[in-house]
C-alpha cells in the first residue's frame, strides 16, 4: 500500500516530468570534424547529448580502454554517410611475452602447470620493415605419463595450430628452450594427462573501434546508440593482430560488462577481427567446462544490431557471449544485417539468454551461424547464405567436448541459395 499523500505523488510526478523535459531540450548535437579528438567530445558531452562524426577520414590511436572511443553515459553517435572512423596504423606492435590459453575441455585430472618465459623474437616480416605481423601460435601436449618414476613428455610445434613436430621431448622441471627464444616450464616432472592441451600466442595486444563498458563497471550504461551511413575501419593490414584463442580481440564495436539499451545500426565494418561482440563479465575464479567460482557477474542485456554491413573477408562477424567473459548475456537482436567474411558470420556463444539471428544476407568461407557452448531461448530464421556451391549449412548447433551443449534454437526457412539438395540447404 502507497501511503504518500496524492498531492506529494502528483508533485514527484510533475517534478520527474519536468527533469526528463529538462534533460531532453538541453541535449546537444556536437559535431565532430575529422582531426578532432572523439574521446575528447565524448567526455565533454551531456548524457542524451548526439555526436556526430562529420565526413571524412577520423584516423586516431587508441585512447581510454584500448579504444578509440571509449563510451560510459548515454549518448548518441552517428556516422555520417562518407565518414570513416579508422584506428591509425602501427598502433599495436607485435608482442615479446607470451599469452597461455588452456585447452577448454574440461579433462578432469589435468595437471596445469606450465609456465611461459624468455623473449619471442620475430624473424622475417614485410618488406618495409614495418612491425606488423600476424600473430605465432605455439602448441604444446603432452605425448605420454611417464612409467615407473620416469618424467613426462610432451611435443610441441611454432606453425600450424595443432602441428606438433618436435616430439618426445623430457620434462626437466627447469625451462626449456623452445625456439625464437621462446622458453617453457612444467612445474612438475610426473602427474601430467596425456593429451594435455596449452596453447601459447605471440601477438598484438586487442583494440577497439567504438567501446561501451570496461567490463567491471559498477553501474549500469545505458541508452547508447551506434548509427548513420559511415564505416568503422580496424586497419588490420597496419596492426598487429592478437592471436584468436586469446582472451582479448579485435572488434569495431564492443558491448562489455554492465551495459543494456544498446543499439547498433547502418554502419559498415571492416578490416577486424570481429565486427561487434558483446557479453558479460565475471571475477570469480573460472573452473573447466563454463563453470566459475565465487566472485560477482556484470551482466549485459538488451543489445540490438540491424542493418549493418560487415565487410571482413580475412576475419568474422558477431560474436555474442564469450567462454572467457562469463558474465551473462540477455535479450540480444542480430537481425537484417549483410555480412562477408572469412570466418564464422555469426556466433551465439556462452552464456547467451534470449537471441533473435533473423533476416540475415551471410557471405562467408567459414561457418555461417554457429551456435557454439550454452545458448538458450534462441530463434533463427528466415537467414540467407549466398555465394556456397558447397552445401555448408547455414546453422551448426555444437560444443566443444566437456562444454554444455546450446539449446536447439527455433528455426525456421534458413536457406543455402546456391546449394543444389541436402537437408542442410532446404528450407525449414
Amino acid at each position: 500500500m502507497n501511503n504518500t499523500p496524492a498531492s506529494l505523488r502528483g508533485a514527484i510526478g510533475a517534478l520527474a516530468a519536468f527533469c526528463l523535459f529538462s534533460a531532453l531540450a538541453c541535449a546537444a548535437e556536437r559535431e565532430i570534424k575529422p582531426g578532432e579528438s572523439p574521446q575528447a567530445a565524448l567526455d565533454a558531452a551531456n548524457p542524451g547529448d548526439k555526436l556526430v562524426f562529420l565526413p571524412g577520414l577520423h584516423e586516431h590511436k587508441l585512447a581510454r580502454h584500448q579504444s578509440i572511443l571509449y563510451v560510459d553515459k548515454p549518448v548518441h553517435i552517428e556516422l555520417k554517410t562518407g565518414a570513416t572512423l579508422k584506428l591509425a596504423g602501427g598502433c599495436c606492435r607485435p608482442g615479446t611475452v607470451g599469452e597461455i590459453t588452456v585447452d577448454q575441455d574440461s579433462q578432469e585430472g589435468k595437471l596445469d602447470d606450465l609456465e611461459v618465459g624468455g623473449e619471442f623474437k620475430r624473424t622475417g616480416g614485410p618488406a618495409d620493415g614495418a612491425e606488423l605481423y600476424g600473430a605465432t601460435v605455439y602448441t604444446l601436449v603432452i605425448d605420454k605419463a611417464g612409467e615407473g618414476g620416469a618424467a613426462d613428455s610432451f611435443r610441441w610445434g611454432d606453425g600450424k595450430l595443432f602441428d606438433t613436430p618436435h616430439r618426445g621431448v623430457a620434462i626437466t622441471g627447469d625451462w626449456q628452450e623452445l625456439s625464437h627464444g621462446v622458453k617453457v616450464r612444467f612445474a612438475n616432472r610426473t602427474g601430467h594427462k596425456a593429451g594435455s592441451l596449452w596453447f601459447v600466442s605471440y601477438g598484438g595486444a586487442a583494440a577497439y573501434g567504438i567501446r561501451i563498458g570496461h567490463g567491471t563497471q559498477k553501474d549500469y550504461i545505458e541508452k547508447v546508440t551506434v548509427s548513420g551511413g559511415g564505416t568503422i575501419d580496424m586497419n588490420a593490414g597496419k596492426n598487429a593482430q592478437p592471436s584468436g584463442l586469446v582472451k582479448d580481440i579485435n572488434a569495431c564495436i564492443l558491448v562489455h560488462g554492465r551495459v543494456r539499451g544498446v543499439r547498433v545500426e547502418g554502419i559498415t565494418m571492416t578490416n577486424t577481427m570481429r565486427s561487434v561482440m558483446c557479453y558479460g563479465e565475471h571475477t570469480g575464479k573460472m573452473l573447466a567446462g563454463g563453470r566459475t567460482e565465487g566472485g560477482e557477474s556484470f551482466d549485459a542485456e538488451d543489445i540490438t544490431i540491424e542493418r549493418t554491413r560487415t565487410l571482413n573477408p580475412a576475419g568474422a562477424a558477431y560474436l555474442l557471449g564469450h567462454p572467457s567473459h562469463r558474465g551473462r548475456l540477455r535479450n540480444v537482436k542480430c537481425n537484417h544485417n549483410y555480412m562477408e567474411t572469412g570466418l564464422t558470420a555469426i556466433e551465439p556463444n556462452f552464456n547467451l539468454d534470449g537471441y533473435e539471428v533473423i533476416d540475415n544476407v551471410i557471405k562467408s568461407d567459414g561457418q555461417a551461424i554457429h551456435c557454439w557452448r550454452h545458448s538458450k531461448n534462441g530463434t533463427i530464421a528466415d537467414n540467407l547464405r549466398v555465394h556456397d556451391t558447397t552445401g555448408k549449412p547455414v546453422v551448426v548447433v555444437n560444443a566443444p567436448r566437456g562444454w554444455q551443449a546450446p539449446e536447439a534454437p527455433v528455426q525456421r526457412k534458413n536457406r543455402n541459395h546456391l546449394s543444389d539438395g541436402g537437408t542442410h540447404g532446404k528450407p525449414k
